[in-house]
Parts: structure tokens; sequence; C-alpha cells
């Protein structure tokens, strides 16, 4: 058959041919008549039928549908009968032609007649319940079509078309499992209730039912949480699998467990999704619940701090900026509070942020900036001075510190959370020279005009180099009697009054030990007391700088001296 363009486009193509021989030639011959052509005349249909699913369970609803499409050029006049399983049973006026109910119709006596044109397609859908299970657990479905059209020269012609076969497997019992929480948006470090319900709608029981819920990264489970209908389970878990038992029909089980959020920084989401296993007829059977993801309402946000100079002395002031970053979408609202070490002092009226000072407010105290809106950065900067040389200096060479931000934010369920977050630590080396004096005269006790001698030992504890002079190296009306012992020599005359012994450089860690003889004054009688003092200086940061630091206090007692 072949085609051709016009009013009918189908036609049938015939053509005889002789083959002969004749007595002169052993050769045959073919003679070949003419073509004549015949219009083929009819309706040409095509049956598809379909279901809406391939797996079903006992009391179920299957939708199936017909098509019909005539390819053909003629109308045809289609009856469907569709005969239907046994084990299923035609939900009352639910057959539908095109869209249009037919009322009281059935597939099994056969849908009224029907026209489908060519070049038409013709749809029937229609419901069916399953009422019972075939010990095969399949379904089997296949429509029939009869039909007839009338021939141009009015003869009737009838015909038949079957369609495909549908193949329905069925489940022995249907278990439903749904899952569900408490709260969807959440935030890490959140307690979150899970609920897992499996039911029987079906008519069988099934058997040995199992829920297992893989705990997703992200999820921690709070050990002994599991309560199944109301008593707890605290030997079951989630991940390991919680064991219901058998499932009556019409009958359901409620599963209930909490984990802890811990998710990481970048995590937006945590899905979730229960699988049940049961045995039914024998068979082993697996049913996948619903898909619950959380959503971590986490805002991203930072702090940095950093301290210049870095190398600072006795007495300096240093100052902190501090930057505090909102990289979320998250709005949230902040204080920030930092503890100076011991040592150091908040500079008042010093703090401000984004170029703006803010009198009375006071890092170690705390403050607040309000709303930190999304995507925002707040720059913070205030001062701090370190203590002088004396009791209130810190003892060690490192002063550290880091700030803190407390902040607040509310999820989309109205719950509000309060974080905290601490900056990188901020570190001033402290580069300071530490001089101690320590002096002790020996004897204590002299008669009046008498000599004395001075021990002395002069040391640097702190991390930087200085010049050391001693100052009040005699009491007053005493004379020089000259050098015992010592690291440190001098060229001073004896009985002069000399007014400083320098010791020169004093590094850190390193100490100078020395020993004088002094006279006292013949006029001096009772109780002396004195203290030496050292000088010194020191460079840092391309700036000179001086101090003095105060020996212990010594005492003479002077008797008065008879003839």
């Amino acid at each position: 058959m072949s085609q051709s363009s016009g009013p009918l486009s189908h036609w049938l193509q015939n053509q005889s041919l002789v083959r002969f021989s004749t007595g002169m030639t052993e050769l045959e011959q073919v003679a070949y008549s003419n073509t004549v052509v015949t219009p083929w005349v009819g309706p040409r249909l095509e049956v598809r039928k379909g279901c809406n699913v391939t797996v079903a369970a006992l009391g179920q609803s299957l939708t199936y549908q017909i098509e019909i499409m005539n390819t053909g050029n003629r109308t045809a006049i289609v009856y469907v009968v569709d005969p239907l399983s046994e084990d299923t049973s035609l939900l009352p006026n639910s057959v539908l032609r095109d869209g249009i109910p037919l009322p009281g119709a059935s597939p099994e006596l056969g849908l009224p007649p029907a026209e489908v044109a060519p070049g038409a397609t013709m749809r029937y859908h229609f419901q069916v319940a399953i009422v019972r299970l075939p010990t095969s657990l399949k379904l089997f479905n296949q429509a029939q079509v009869n039909y007839e059209f009338l021939t141009p020269e009015g003869r009737t012609v009838t015909g038949r078309e079957l369609s495909n076969t549908v193949e329905v497997t069925l489940a022995s019992s249907r278990l439903e499992v749904a899952l569900q929480t408490d709260h969807i948006q959440t935030f890490s470090g959140d307690i979150v209730l899970y609920s897992v319900v499996v039911s029987n709608p079906g008519f069988l029981t099934a058997a040995g039912a199992r829920v297992t819920v893989a705990l997703t990264p992200g999820l921690v489970f709070i050990p002994a949480s599991v309560v199944i209908n109301g008593m707890f389970a605290p030997q079951m878990t989630p991940d390991s699998g919680i064991e219901i038992g058998d499932i009556q029909p019409g009958s359901s089980v409620r599963i209930q467990y909490r984990v802890q959020v811990v998710a990481v920084r970048d995590a937006e989401s945590i899905p979730t999704q229960a699988v049940l296993e049961y045995t039914s007829a024998g068979g082993e059977e697996t049913v996948y619940s619903n898909e619950v993801t959380l959503e971590v309402i986490q805002p991203l946000i930072s702090i940095y701090k950093r301290v210049l100079p870095v190398n600072a002395s006795a007495g300096d002031i240093v100052r902190y900026d501090i930057t505090i970053s909102n990289e979320s979408n998250y709005a949230v609202d902040a204080k920030v509070s930092d503890s100076l070490p011991a040592g150091m002092t908040f500079v008042e009226g010093s703090l401000g942020w984004n170029g703006v000072k803010r009198p009375g407010a006071n890092p170690v105290k705390g403050f607040n900036l309000g709303t930190l809106t999304a995507r925002s950065v707040i720059n913070i900067q205030f001062e701090a001075k370190i203590a002088e040389q004396g009791a209130a200096q810190p003892n060690h060479f490192e002063l550290v510190n880091q700030a803190r931000l407390l902040y607040t934010y509310r999820l989309p369920d109205s719950r509000m959370v309060q974080r905290m977050a601490a900056s990188n630590e901020a570190t001033v080396y402290l580069k300071s020279p530490i001089i101690k004096v320590y002096v002790e005269v020996i004897p204590v006790l002299i008669e009046q005009g008498g000599s004395v001698t001075f021990q002395v030992r002069v040391e640097n504890t702190g991390s930087l180099s200085a010049r050391v002079q001693l100052a009040g190296v005699l009491p007053p009306g005493a004379k020089w009697r000259g050098q015992a012992e010592g690291q440190v020599k001098w060229s001073i005359p004896r009985y002069s009054t000399p007014r400083y012994l320098h010791l020169g450089e004093l590094g850190p860690g390193a100490e100078r030990n020395i020993s004088y003889a002094a006279q006292l004054s013949p006029e001096e009688t009772g109780m002396l007391k004195g203290f030496l003092t050292a000088m010194f200086t020191y460079e840092i940061n391309g700036q000179k700088r001086s101090g003095e630091a105060r020996s212990n206090e010594y005492t003479i007692v002077i008797e008065y001296g008879e003839e």
C-alpha cells in the first residue's frame, strides 16, 4: 500500500506479469500488465490502554485510560468493551469520555457507541477499586474496541481492535508512613522532635514492622528519647531501627524521638526520610515516607580584632580596632564586651564605631550596637593605656585579650535565639625594662662617725635593655671610702660625695652586684633610714623613654660615742 496526496490518502496498487519463452530462443521473457490503483477506504484504529499506577495495594483505587486514534479515512462508530478482573469493582459513575461523565455506563457491559472521525483521538477514563488479592498478586486488563463504518457505496463494514495489556502489581498489604517535625526552621544547638506515624488502611495485618531513620549529618540523636505510642523505649535508636511489631488493619503506631542540630556553618538544610519494612503474605515490603527538610537559620557573624602598635611600653596608649561583619541575610541585635588584661585601663571617651564617637560607652562594661542589619559591617575603635612603671604594671610581657559579641535573632516561627562569638586574640608585646634595686647595709649598728658597707644588686627583669645609674648612693653627710667589690669599677676619690654611680647597659635578665664603703657623718646619731634610686633610659618605637625605680629601705642605728 502506498500513500499519495488527495481526498483519499490510502491507495492499493496492483500489477500482473507473464513469464514465457518462444521456440526460437531458450531465454525466458516477461510481459507486464497495466497498474491498477484501488483506493483503500476505511478507518484505521489504534487502541492504547494505561493505568495511573504500576503497583497498588488492597483497597486502593485504579484509574484506567483507553485512547482510540483513527489514522484512516473514514469515520468509525466504536463500541468499547473492557472486561474487568473479578478482583476489582467498578466505581459507579466514574466513566468519562473526553472528560464528559457517562452516568451509569459500564465498560464491562459495553460503553455507549461514539464516532471517531479521521485524524481524531477519543479518550475514556474509568476507576476501579481493588477488592481482593489474586494469588498471582497481579492484575491484567485489556480493552476491546468493536467498530463499524460505511463505505462510499453505502455498505456497512465491521471490525475489531484490541488494546495492549496493562499489568498492575499488587502489594499484599498497604502500610503508610508519614514523617513530621515540631519545627521546620531550626538552628545549631536546637532540639527537634520527630514524629513517625505508621498506619494500615488496608484489610490485612502487616507483620514485623520496623522503622529506620538514618541520621543525616548535622543531627545527633538524643539517647533514650524514643517513645512508641506514649511509652518510652530507651534501648532503641532510629538509625539502628525501631521495632513496632504487627500492625492490624485500621490501626496506627506513633513513634517520637528527639535529635540535636549540630549543623556546620555552611549547612542550610537537613533532609530526613523514614523507611518502613514489614512482612505481608510471606513477602518483604519496603515503604518510604515523605521527606522532611529542616531549614537551618544561622546568621554568619564574624568578629576580628587587632591592636596598634603591637609593641608598646609602660605608660603607652594603644588602639584596638574591632570589625564585626554580618554576612547573612538575617538581622541580629548585638552587644560587644572587651575585658582588658591586668595592667591596662580603658581611655574614657575614646570608643566609637563607624567614625562616630560614643561618649559614655565602655568596652569593659559592654555596649549595645543595636541592630546589625543583613550584609553589613561595623568598625569599632577604642584606646587603652598601659600602666606606668610601678606596682600596677603587669609582670609579664604579653597583654592578651579578645572581644566578645553577644547577639540575638528571631526565627521565622517567632522563637528567639542567643549566640556568643569571640574574636581572635589581640596581643600587645610589652617592651620595657623592669629595673629592681636591692640594698643591704652591713653592719646595721655602728658608733658615731663609723663606716658601713653597702651591698647593692640591680637587675633588669624586663624585655628591653636600659642604661642605668644609681642615685642617693650615700646617706646625708657621708663620705665615699672606696669600692669593696663589684662588676663595675669606678675611679672615685676617697672622702668625696658622688651623686651617681653609672652601671652602664643592663640587658633583659641581667644584673649588677656592687659593694662600696661609706663613712657616716660624725654628727649623725640615732636611727638613719634611706634608699637608693635607679634612674634609667631606653628606646622603643623610635622614641627615647626614661624611668626610675626605688630600692628597699635600709636602716642604720648610730650609737653615741663617748671619749
